[in-house]
């Protein structure tokens, strides 16, 4: 890591700027078209939680983007080939898809212990009509 992507270390200016969405030229950076990248992992602490802040095509197949990591709070900027923007569109599709499906299950089990609390409620008639 290099000092200037330190948090400690950084010009006030700096760090100013990072909370406020903007990055520095040097981390404004432009991939290669053949390139193959995974831009759903961070290039500082490799968590595979990134996401897109922001995005705007340049030109026909490519897309500016700027790419934020959850876990360690690092931000980049590139330019990147339609490809890998795809990869990082099924990849969020993928997380998302993950998530609802947890969501799914955790409300289930929540209805579930709801449900089986009131009947025992029920069972021991603790519930009665000015309950309601």
């Amino acid at each position: 890591m290099h000092s200037q992507d330190r948090p400690d270390t950084q010009p006030s200016a700096q760090r100013s700027a990072r909370k406020h969405g903007e990055l520095p030229k040097a981390e404004q950076r432009q991939v290669p078209a053949d390139g193959v990248e995974h831009l759903h992992v961070c290039f500082n602490c490799a968590s595979e939680l990134v996401y897109p802040l922001d995005w705007c095509e340049e030109g026909l197949r490519h897309w500016r983007i700027v790419l934020r990591c959850p876990e360690c709070e690092s931000r980049r900027e590139g330019v990147y080939e339609q490809t890998c923007v795809e990869q990082l569109d099924d990849e969020l599709d993928r997380a998302s898809s993950a998530l609802l499906g947890d969501l799914r299950r955790m409300t289930h089990a929540n209805m579930s212990e709801e449900a089986e609390f009131f009947i025992k409620a029920l069972h021991a008639d603790l519930i009665v009509p000015s309950d309601f």
